[in-house]
C-alpha cells in the first residue's frame, strides 16, 4: 500500500513537538535545588548543542586537585541572545559559575550540574540558565521575580566536592560526596544523567 506523501509529512509534523517536549526537561527531573554549588575554574570545551548547551569547567582546589564538571545550559540561541557567544566561552576562559548539582552527585566520569548565572574575570555576570524550568527563583533569571526563600545560591562558598585522597566513584558502587564530607552507598546507579553523547560514552 503506497501512504501518501502529504500524509507522512503530516505525521512528521504531529510527532516533532512531542520530541523536544521530552529533551527540555523539567529542573527537578535531574537537578537538586538543596545542592547549590560554585565551581571556579576555566573553561575547557563548549557543546552548542540543542535543546541544552554544555559548558565544561575544570575547577582547581586550594590542595592543588582538579575537578571536571559539565554544566547544563540554555538553548545555543538562547545564550546568544544573552551575549554569551562562542568568542566569549573559549577554551582557557576563567568563570565562576553558580547554579546546582545533579541529583545523583556521581563525579565519573564528570561532575554535572545546572548553571544559572556565569561570571568572568571583568566580574560581568549573564544569566546561562533556562527559563520555564522548575528552578528556584533565586534571583538569576531576570525574566522570573527572586523569593527570597528561595535565595540559595552561594557567593563565596567552596565547592562541593570530595576529598582530595578519595577514589573516584565508579558506575556501581556510588561515593557521594558533598561540602568535603563523604557518604558512600553500595547501591548501583538507577540511571545515567541526560548528557551530551561523547560524555555517555566514557562511563
Amino acid at each position: 500500500m503506497t501512504v501518501p506523501f502529504r500524509n507522512l509529512t503530516l505525521a512528521a509534523a504531529l510527532l516533532a513537538p512531542a520530541t523536544a517536549s521530552h529533551a527540555h526537561h523539567a529542573f527537578s527531573a535531574e537537578f537538586d535545588a538543596n545542592l547549590p554549588i560554585r565551581v571556579s575554574g576555566v573553561v575547557t570545551k563548549v557543546e552548542w548543542i540543542n535543546p541544552h548547551a554544555w559548558v565544561h569547567v575544570r575547577a582547581q582546589g586550594t590542595d592543588g586537585s582538579e575537578e571536571d564538571w559539565m554544566l547544563e545550559a540554555g538553548t545555543p540561541n538562547t545564550l546568544l541572545r544573552r551575549g554569551l557567544t562562542r568568542n566569549l566561552l573559549t577554551p582557557g576562559t576563567e568563570v565562576v559559575v553558580r547554579g546546582y548539582q545533579s541529583k545523583d552527585r556521581v563525579c565519573d566520569p564528570v561532575c554535572a550540574g545546572s548553571g544559572r548565572d556565569i561570571t568572568f574575570a571583568d566580574g560581568s555576570r549573564l544569566f546561562m540558565g533556562s527559563s520555564g524550568t522548575g528552578a528556584p527563583r533565586d534571583g538569576a533569571d531576570p525574566n522570573e521575580p527572586a523569593r527570597a526563600e528561595e535565595a540559595t545560591l552561594p557567593e563565596g562558598a567552596p565547592l562541593p566536592r570530595r576529598p582530595h585522597s578519595a577514589p573516584r566513584s565508579s558506575f556501581f558502587g556510588i561515593h557521594l560526596y558533598q561540602l568535603g564530607s563523604q557518604v558512600s552507598s553500595l547501591a548501583p546507579a538507577a540511571s545515567w544523567r541526560r548528557a551530551p553523547e561523547s560524555i555517555r560514552r566514557m562511563a
